[in-house]
C-alpha cells in the first residue's frame, strides 16, 4: 500500500503544474479573445458569431467562428498575419506550461533554420561535407 502522504504530496504536484499551465494558457488565450473582440467590436454580426463560440462552444459555433476567421483573414492579410502570431504565442505557452518545447519562425525567412528541442551530436548545415 502506498503511503498516503506520498499519493497526497503526487496529487498536490500535479494539480499545482496544472494550475501554472492554465494560468499561462488562461492569459495567451484572453490576449488573443481580446484581439477579436476588439477586432469585431463594431460588427455586430462577426461579434454575435465570436461570442456563441465562446458561451456555447459546438461544432457548428466553432465552424462559424472558424469560416469568420478565414474570411477576415484573407480580406485583411494584416490580420490574418498578426491572428497567426497571436495563436503560435498560445502555442508555445501552452507547449512549455506542459513541459514541452514551442518551435516557431515567422516573418521573411533567408536562410537554413533549425528548431529543436534535444540534439544528440551534430547538426551541419551547408553545403560541403560534414565534420566529424
Amino acid at each position: 500500500m502506498t503511503d498516503p502522504i506520498m499519493v497526497t504530496a503526487a496529487t498536490t504536484l500535479v494539480a499545482w503544474a496544472t494550475t501554472e499551465l492554465a494560468q499561462s494558457g488562461r492569459a495567451a488565450v484572453s490576449s488573443l479573445i481580446g484581439f477579436l473582440r476588439s477586432r469585431f467590436q463594431h460588427e455586430p454580426a462577426s461579434r454575435a458569431v465570436v461570442e456563441d463560440a465562446l458561451q456555447q462552444p459546438s461544432h457548428e459555433a466553432m465552424g462559424r467562428l472558424a469560416e469568420l476567421l478565414e474570411r477576415e483573414s484573407r480580406r485583411d492579410v494584416a490580420f490574418g498575419a498578426e491572428l497567426r502570431s497571436r495563436w503560435s504565442q498560445v502555442e508555445a505557452t501552452v507547449a512549455e506550461g506542459a513541459g514541452g518545447v514551442a518551435n516557431s519562425v515567422s516573418g521573411d525567412v533567408h536562410g537554413s533554420v533549425v528548431q529543436a528541442r534535444d540534439v544528440h551530436g551534430g547538426i551541419h548545415l551547408g553545403d560541403g561535407p560534414a565534420r566529424h
